[in-house]
């Protein structure tokens, strides 16, 4: 029986967690609850799974997540915090030698090398939960003696692909959160409207396979079928993950790999990369805006993050217009 701990249950990630959760109870105990503002379903979530260790973040003191995530008897910390609130979390859990179910990206855009390096202990230690790099993770997997000789990451393209930019002049919050496949939360789904989200899982992907920049890329697929894929060394075609956008399946691989249970038959595919479309980057320059800071500034990308916070903030107050997101970052 593996304790598990939520950080972020209340979010669109940390209801599906629990939604995995339960088909497992004969392997998982949930011992530990955490959100931010949603008082009401935090309390009917530790009621329905008898948590006695619960926090709401934004009544609580700032180490609150720390020691969430730094519980004595909880082994698996499942972190699917929203932006920078996750990252001190994700060093704590680390550094107490939990494993680590990472949702929360900026963790490895802040503090990649740190993270990397308390990870490095143990093969399971880190297990990713975006669909892109869980795909990956799943592939390198099924095919550990192959060489990897570049990785891909698929992009939906969000709710604006093929839009001009005179279309977007005048978005709305409203159009900007309305994705055509996957149900976020606000903050993800301006990252993935304007494809900065794009940009930072890039990174993410740089961080968690030890492979250069040079050597990822993403493209446009818009069916949200292939979530990743990789060219393996001395071959013509791509191994690429399939499945239904739902992240439910992503958390089962990551949470049946914790416990150290058989991984369940997925479906992997050999495509030619001819077949994927490239992502062009002049309407939504999301990708090359978060590149270019990060080659340039390694060091300072929690800066970055609190900034585009703040943007992503003012832009879902209706202060400022979708495209001067760019400008303001």
């Amino acid at each position: 029986m593996q304790n598990v701990v939520i950080l972020g249950s209340t979010g669109s990630l940390g209801t599906q967690a629990l939604e995995v959760l339960e088909r497992y109870k004969e392997h998982f105990r949930v011992i530990g609850l955490s959100a931010n503002v949603n008082k009401s379903l935090l309390e009917k979530q530790a009621k329905k799974w008898k948590v006695k260790a619960s926090v709401l973040a934004s009544t609580s003191s700032a180490d609150s997540l720390v020691t969430l995530s730094t519980l004595k008897n909880a082994d698996i910390i499942i972190n699917v915090l929203s932006g920078i609130a996750g990252i001190n979390p994700s060093i704590a859990a680390l550094k107490s030698e939990k494993i680590l179910l990472l949702g929360n990206k900026e963790s490895l855009i802040a503090e990649g090398k740190k993270i990397m390096k308390l990870a490095s202990r143990s093969p399971t230690r880190l297990l990713p939960l975006d669909s892109e790099h869980n795909a990956i993770y799943e592939i390198l997997k099924k095919f550990p003696q192959k060489k990897i000789e570049k990785i891909i990451l698929s992009c939906s393209g969000g709710p604006f692909y093929k839009k001009t930019k005179t279309q977007l002049k005048n978005i709305t919050v409203a159009d900007a959160l309305s994705h055509p496949r996957w149900n976020m939360g606000p903050k993800i789904s301006i990252e993935s409207a304007t494809l900065i989200n794009k940009g930072l899982e890039l990174i993410e992907a740089h961080f968690l396979f030890n492979i250069p920049l040079s050597k990822i890329s993403a493209i446009y697929h818009p069916e949200s079928q292939i979530h990743g894929a990789v060219k393996f060394k001395g071959e013509k075609f791509l191994t690429a993950y399939v499945s239904n956008p739902d992240m439910r399946e992503h958390i089962e691989n990551a949470l049946l790999r914790a416990a150290g249970l058989p991984p369940l038959s997925r479906t992997f595919k050999k495509i030619l990369a001819s077949s994927l479309s490239k992502i062009s980057t002049k309407t939504l320059p999301g990708i090359p805006l978060v590149l270019n800071f990060f080659k340039k500034n390694p060091t300072k990308m929690r800066k970055f993050l609190q900034r585009e916070e703040k943007i992503i903030k003012k832009f879902l107050e209706n202060k400022i217009g979708f495209l001067d997101i760019y400008r303001f970052i």
